[in-house]
């Protein structure tokens, strides 16, 4: 059985937009990094708070 290879394109981080290549189809990497990850969480939280 031969191994299915899938190309999937880099894709910006959320934060920063700094392109990440994607190690598998099925779960993207979204950040570049887990601060960035908590960066745009906290960011997203502040919006909902002050709205």
């Amino acid at each position: 059985m031969g191994v299915i290879e899938i190309e999937v394109d880099p894709l910006p981080c959320r934060w920063c937009e700094r392109l990440i290549q994607q190690r598998s189809w099925w779960r993207l990497k979204r950040y570049c990094n887990r601060w960035h990850r908590l960066k745009h969480w906290l960011a997203k939280l502040a919006d909902f708070l002050l709205s």
